[in-house]
Order: C-alpha cells, then sequence, then structure tokens
C-alpha cells in the first residue's frame, strides 16, 4: 500500500482538530449590547482558554510535524503501521475535548489529568509510530537511521515527563497545571545535547 492515502487523512484529522480548538474561544452572544468594560472583562475571563488553546495548537502542530518526519523514511505502508497511525489519528482527534476542559475547568485537578493523560496518550501512539517504522526498514527507503529515533524517542519520552509533572503541579495549585507545558519549548534543545550535535535535523 502506498502512504499518500494515510498522510492525506492525517492531515486532514490534524487540521480538524487544529480548527476545533478554537471554538471556545469567543464572547457571549450578548456581547453586541455590552459595554467596552464588559468586554474587556470577558476577554479577560477567556485568559484560561486562550493559554490551553496556544498549548493544545502546538502540542499537536509538534505532533503533525514529527508523524511528518517519521513518515519521511516512509514509502510503503501494511496493515499494521495503518492501525497504529489510525491509534494515533484517535488521539489526535480527542485533543478538542481535553482542551476545552482545560479552557473551562482548569483549576478543578480532574481537567487536568483527563488533559495530561491525552497529552501522554498522544505521546505513546506517536512513540509507537516512529518505533515500528524504526523497526521495519522494508518500508521504508532510506531506512530511519538510529539517531534520528533515539532523539524522537528523547523528545517524547521528555513530553510524557511534563504530563506528569503538570498533574502533580496541579496537585497543589489546580490552576498552574498548564504552567508546566511551558517546558515542551526545551525538548529540542535537550535531545540535541544529550544525544550530541551529530543528531540529524530530520528528527
Amino acid at each position: 500500500m502506498h502512504k499518500h492515502r494515510l498522510d492525506a487523512l492525517t492531515d486532514g484529522i490534524f487540521a480538524v482538530a487544529m480548527t476545533l480548538l478554537v471554538i471556545d474561544l469567543k464572547l457571549p452572544e450578548t456581547a453586541a449590547h455590552m459595554t467596552t468594560e464588559a468586554i474587556l472583562q470577558g476577554l479577560a475571563d477567556l485568559l484560561p482558554k486562550l493559554i490551553s488553546w496556544v498549548i493544545s495548537f502546538l502540542v499537536l502542530a509538534l505532533f503533525w510535524w514529527g508523524h511528518s518526519r517519521a513518515f519521511h523514511y516512509v514509502r510503503q505502508i501494511d496493515g499494521k503501521l495503518v492501525l497504529i497511525n489510525l491509534l494515533f489519528l484517535g488521539a489526535a482527534s480527542f485533543m478538542p475535548f481535553a482542551s476545552s476542559l482545560s479552557g473551562g475547568h482548569g483549576s478543578h485537578f480532574p481537567a487536568q489529568v483527563v488533559y495530561s493523560a491525552t497529552m501522554a496518550l498522544n505521546a505513546l501512539a506517536a512513540l509507537a509510530l516512529w518505533r515500528y517504522v524504526f523497526r521495519h526498514p522494508e518500508l521504508c527507503e532510506p531506512a530511519m537511521p538510529l539517531d534520528a529515533y533515539r532523539a524522537a524517542k528523547l523528545r517524547i519520552g521528555l513530553l510524557i515527563f511534563i504530563s506528569i509533572l503538570a498533574c502533580v503541579i496541579a496537585w497543589w495549585i489546580p490552576a498552574a497545571g498548564n504552567t508546566a507545558f511551558m517546558l515542551m519549548m526545551l525538548t529540542r534543545p535537550l535531545s540535541r545535547l544529550l544525544l550530541g550535535k551529530q543528531a540529524p535535523l530530520v528528527a
């Protein structure tokens, strides 16, 4: 099986999921009759949802980019790779709900657990995808280099750690759990530092 249809499905699912994230960012329907002060207050009230949108959009963008890097090596697909990819897409499609829950109820610990668990589930699915592609060079041209696989594993592992850290922070300060995801900006520099400068750019 050629990979183009799977690529198209993946791009479509991510495009829809990333678009759905913004639905919660809206003022009340009565905004047309609100005063300037009320509108400003409404915008301020949207801040938690805006933060959740930014984090979720960036995470989905990173997962889409990672998928593109992994499939850079793939030339043909088999049934198991299709199944893993569908599980990966299922996790990604759940992100809008988790983001909405976190943005609207971020001060409650269960909302943070659902959000972080969704992040970790996406990461585990991405890890399974990278692992399968690496271990099946017959599907690839060229085969995925070991350095690229190690770099991906490290970045995905760091995201899982950050998801757990977010829950720990939320246990003590529920509204602050999502601040842990700011550490995502360090995953690529850390992977470069820990694996050395020889890590390929495609990773």
